[in-house]
């Protein structure tokens, strides 16, 4: 590497670069990680295998992570390293918060979202001549000073989206929940930092995010039997490519389950979400770690199982090397969806209904849950069926049946029936299968 060339990124004694010839030509077509050995007396070098910038900077993190003689201090008697916050950067903490736990999270794209909202801000200060900026340590992050001009910059940070060219085609105010996710996930990264053996920081925040019920509006709009009623007769259309979306509105109907969890329901036996007769579903597939979402164990109704059975069917029928990534019950010919945001916009373009944050598909999760409460359903079970409530040790054993939901649902599936007819169906023919009394239920073991 060029000794006048700036490096790309660099960690303790690690740094970033191309590797150059004298003549300023590349040794090597790769991105390579730089080190000064003291014993050797010499620059080494070992390249990543890689020409982007964000992929060999994980595998430079990755080495300065694995290296137990780099810290942020060492102990002069012992030579141990020493917790250090005051040494220790925050784009580092940051860094090292992703490599070894967020990047790992099925929430992984919003977390690096909101930790990137964190770092535009050490950038924006930067540029402005801020008190704080990219040099920040880990022990200024955690003061209440840093949070304070953080959420003050917030506020004022329009939330933008932009096309592949790079241009802003949405800009909107900035919702406050919004800046408290970045704020509680940067108290996890700082907190991860402390809790690293060896410990990286000897500091933990000085504040915590403001609660909900400070920052999030309630959302005030809801559909109605009616307006579900049309949304499924929109997508069942027959000779219309809207099948993602009919099956979304089912399966989020049958669950009454966050979208994301909608739109990961799986027939393939390595997930271990349902089989064929079961009386249960499991919305948490095999692997995937319970967090504050709760995905729960739920009865499956009859007309779910019907696109249980049918979906089963079809993932059989493929040739075994033919089965991998497939059997998902929310799909575009075959293909998993991440979501429907795209054919939800349009359904509400083409029936006239009000458009706006509040209208995405989550709505379908809150008008679902009013209209189950409002035909009887007993909180307990409600909130249960719907993840709110995190099982007891006896539920753990006694699967619950959330009667007076299945009730529920029960008539308004019922009702949907009579108001589009066969809308309800794969085929859109024929009607369904009764809900059947709640002593009818089988429960699995």
């Amino acid at each position: 590497m060029s000794g006048h060339e700036a490096p790309l990124y660099r960690r303790g004694k690690y740094w970033l670069g191309w590797d150059r010839k004298r003549d300023g030509s590349l040794r090597s077509p790769y991105l390579t990680v730089f080190w000064y050995d003291v014993d050797a007396k010499r620059v080494r070098s070992s390249s990543t295998g890689t020409t982007a910038e964000g992929e060999a900077a994980l595998i430079l993190d990755r080495r300065y992570l694995s290296d137990s003689t780099e810290a942020a201090a060492f102990c002069p008697t012992c030579g141990q390293p020493v917790a250090q916050a005051s040494a220790y950067l925050l784009t580092d903490a940051i860094a090292d918060y992703r490599l070894e736990w967020g990047d790992k999270r099925a929430s992984a794209e919003a977390i690096e979202t909101r930790l990137n909202h964190v770092l535009d801000f050490l950038g924006a200060q930067d540029k402005a001549g801020g008190r704080f900026g990219l040099a920040t340590s880990c022990a200024i992050a955690c003061s209440s000073a840093f949070v304070t001009d953080f959420r003050a910059w917030s506020r004022a940070t329009p939330a933008r989206w932009r096309n592949k060219a790079g241009e802003i085609t949405v800009e909107r105010p900035r919702a406050p929940s919004s800046t408290e996710a970045s704020v509680a996930q940067l108290i996890a990264a700082l907190n991860h930092a402390a809790n690293a053996d060896p410990a990286r920081s000897d500091k933990r925040p000085a504040y915590r995010p403001l609660p909900p019920s400070q920052v999030q509006r309630a959302r005030r709009h809801r559909i109605g039997v009616d307006q579900l009623a049309a949304m499924l007769s929109y997508a069942a259309e027959p000779s219309r490519r809207r099948g993602s979306l009919h099956r979304f509105l089912v399966a989020s109907i049958c669950t009454i389950a966050r979208p994301s969890a909608v739109c990961d329901i799986s027939v393939a036996p390595d997930r271990h979400q349902w089989s064929p007769g079961a009386d249960t579903i499991d919305l948490n597939p095999q692997g995937r770690i319970q967090n504050k979402k709760r995905r729960p164990l739920l009865p499956v109704l009859p007309l779910l199982a019907e696109w249980l059975e049918a979906e089963l069917a079809e993932y059989l029928a493929l040739a075994e090397e033919a089965r991998a990534g497939r059997g998902w019950l929310v799909n575009y010919y075959g293909r998993p969806v991440k979501d429907v945001d795209r054919a939800w916009a349009t359904m509400l373009a083409e029936l006239k209904m009000p458009t706006g944050r509040e209208w995405r598909p989550y709505l379908l999760r809150h008008s679902l849950a009013t209209l189950v409460r409002n035909r009887g359903a007993a909180r307990w079970d409600l909130e249960g069926f719907m993840g709110h409530r995190a099982p007891s040790q006896t539920e753990t054993y006694a699967i619950g049946e959330f009667p007076t939901v299945v009730t529920a649902l029960g008539s308004i599936i019922a009702e949907l029936e009579r108001l589009a007819p066969g809308a309800l169906h794969r085929t859109n023919t024929g009607a369904s299968r009764p809900t059947p009394n709640l002593r009818e239920v089988k429960m699995p073991g």
